[in-house]
């Protein structure tokens, strides 16, 4: 099998050869070569040491040096050169001592999954000792050697089994997945910023739902969230899949339509402010018993990313009206954002309103422009302005 491997850490394999070290290719970049796409991040793996590949390369970070890892950086292409190594007393089901190593099959035997455990060399080829290439035809993700033992070393992979699942839209091993059941727990000592991570990838995979049905037949997703079943019983008859991209984690946490629950739940789970922002907004839309119209026009109004949560609340909704209603709208010109409305604050001051009233008669004026796009003009919302202020001096 030959791989047409890009410049860069071809460049990096021929150095370390040059200079009597072995090196290959291995990891999720080789996956990624023997699954028809490019990989963007490369993994090498080498008997070289990180202090030998320091000095035989000009820009390197060391990243992870205690465990054997250095980036080489060349042409701004990122190559992680990480040295063989064997995987010995896992703390906390996380954190393994790492001991250097000579054997690259002792090096492949300690990863998680056979997809992951294989290894290339341009004049070598393909080196699989687990059968690896077989899973990666079969479309199966199954764990290297026992999956007990694998889980139970590092209990992150539970999640990353469901990950690549998802991902890959690859089926699961039998006994892997039983080893998923039944070590499950172990995942309540993994970091929540560690189980974000998994969680994140696998909701903005291009197969989200299906990684959300394994979450829910594992019994993993309750471990990690314990409203879980409340909300796959939501989203598991919803398109979700295609919900737009940047609405995937929040519309996720949406399901569970409760805002204060939401927050909470995304503040333990280490969720940036823009994410739990937005499930909060998707939230109270979902809750919301405005009319289908003025919900269009509101959210068209006042959100930024009004069309992908238009799309989003549809799907969630289970329910076309509302994109239907939305384009319609749109094609007759009939929707206005709040910035493009022809009155500002500084024009209310000059009829004489002033503090708090310019306030509440703006936002009287966005109303007014809401159902009246047409008269989304100076002269027609100032004539509105007026007459209400005459009618509050009557």
């Amino acid at each position: 099998m030959i791989i047409k491997l890009k410049d860069e850490p071809m460049q990096v394999i021929k150095k370390l050869n040059h200079h009597n070290f072995r090196a290959y290719l291995v990891g999720g970049s080789l996956r990624d070569y023997l699954l028809g796409n490019t990989p963007q991040d490369f993994d090498i793996a080498t008997d070289a040491k990180p202090e030998d590949v320091m000095r035989l390369f000009e820009k390197v970070i060391p990243t992870g040096i205690n465990h054997g890892t250095v980036t080489v950086i060349i042409n701004d292409v990122k190559i992680e050169v990480t040295t063989f190594r064997i995987e010995k007393e896992y703390q906390n089901h996380r954190w393994p001592s790492v001991e250097f190593t000579d054997s690259l099959y002792e090096d492949l035997k300690r990863r998680d999954f056979t997809i992951n455990a294989m290894a290339y060399h341009p004049d070598e080829g393909l080196i699989d000792y687990f059968n690896g290439l077989d899973d990666l035809k079969n479309r199966i993700v199954r764990c290297v050697g026992n999956p007990q033992e694998r889980f139970f070393e590092d209990a992150l992979r539970i999640l990353r089994c469901i990950r690549f699942a998802a991902q890959l839209n690859f089926s699961i091993d039998t006994m892997t997945f039983q080893g998923v059941v039944l070590l499950k727990d172990l995942l309540k000592k993994i970091s929540m910023e560690r189980i974000n991570t998994e969680l994140s990838k696998i909701l903005k995979s291009k197969n989200p739902l299906y990684g959300i049905q394994l979450l829910y037949e594992s019994g993993v997703g309750e471990v990690v969230i314990q409203e879980y079943e409340r909300i796959y019983k939501f989203l598991h008859s919803t398109k979700f899949d295609l919900i737009p991209f940047s609405l995937k984690i929040p519309a996720f946490f949406a399901a569970l339509r409760d805002a204060k629950k939401v927050e909470t739940l995304m503040r333990k789970l280490r969720f940036d402010r823009k994410n739990i922002a937005l499930a909060i907004t998707l939230c109270n839309y979902l809750n919301s018993e405005y009319s289908t119209e003025y919900l269009v026009r509101k959210i068209f109004f006042e959100e930024e990313k009004a069309e992908e949560i238009i799309i989003a609340l549809s799907i969630l909704n289970k329910d076309d009206t509302m994109v239907e209603l939305f384009n319609k709208l749109r094609v007759k010109n009939r929707l206005v954002k709040k910035e493009d409305v022809k009155i500002k604050g500084e024009d209310l001051l000059e009829l004489g309103l002033k503090g708090k009233e310019i306030g509440n008669v703006l936002q009287m004026v966005y109303e007014y422009i809401l159902y009246n796009p047409e008269k989304n003009n100076r002269k027609d919302i100032l004539d509105f302005v007026n007459s209400h202020l005459k009618k509050g001096k009557n």
